[in-house]
């Protein structure tokens, strides 16, 4: 039988023009405004963005000790928070683009490997727990990238991904479009001089609007083994997704 796919959202005629054209527009829009990427994060996001971490991280149950995998790790930020905990040695950073890699090792010394999330060159039940910071919308297949997790995740290791969830309600979808796809893009725009800070922006909204919804993300984990499956959101729209890998 063929290998189960769950693409996070159908191609974006806008920006690529099929499915195989994806992952080089992407790679290439990321490492084009890594060097100002953290500035549009903080000052569009008011600075709040490192205090969810924290309380995610927090909840998640990360302890000293623990060796951790940072999935679509980019700049840094989720990482930053990780080796607050855990220290260096302990952490594991995996991300597909060289730029926003780059800028990361300047804030750490942990391990970092180029790589899809899909396919990391890592042993398998290594980890106790595995983290990505809003990545999710930009891979190629969650099937094969849940597969993955639960590979490298140690029996009872578990997951949690944070991601921008498409708002249910009129009212709360309203003000998450204007949000995204308007204020923080300008913010982009004017913080950097540059039409990538705004193209990068207006494309994070469209992978939000056109996600597939958290149900089949949910699913999506149940399919490939894990167990205790939740979702925590905020907001209407920042989702924290927990599985964890069965215990033998």
């Amino acid at each position: 039988m063929p290998q189960s796919t769950k693409k996070p959202h159908p191609v974006l005629k806008d920006y690529y023009g099929d499915e195989e054209s994806r992952r080089a527009y992407v790679d290439d829009l990321f490492d084009r405004t890594a060097p100002y990427y953290d500035r549009i994060l903080r000052v569009g996001f008011f600075g709040t963005g490192q205090a969810y971490r924290r309380f995610v991280l927090k909840k998640s149950g990360l302890k000293d000790g623990m060796k951790v995998l940072d999935v679509a790790t980019g700049t840094g930020p989720v990482a930053q928070e990780i080796r607050k905990v855990v220290g260096d040695d302990h952490l594991t950073c995996v991300d597909p683009s060289r730029g926003m890699m780059d800028i990361a090792r300047t804030k750490m010394d942990a391990t970092f490997i180029q790589s899809l999330g899909e396919q990391m060159p890592l042993p398998e039940r290594e980890f106790d727990r595995l983290y990505m910071g809003y990545g999710l919308r930009h891979v190629r297949d969650l099937h094969e990238l849940f597969s993955e997790y639960f590979r490298v995740l140690k029996p009872g290791g578990r997951c949690t991904i944070l991601e921008v969830s498409r708002p249910r309600t009129k009212r709360q979808f309203a003000l998450a479009r204007f949000y995204f796809r308007d204020f923080v893009p300008f913010v982009g725009k004017v913080l950097t001089r540059d039409p990538d800070g705004h193209l990068l922006m207006r494309y994070f909204w469209d992978t939000i609007d056109q996600c597939v919804p958290p149900e089949e993300i949910q699913d999506t984990l149940r399919a490939v083994g894990f167990e205790d499956v939740q979702r925590d959101v905020q907001l209407g729209v920042f989702s924290a997704y927990t599985a964890t890998r069965p215990a033998e």
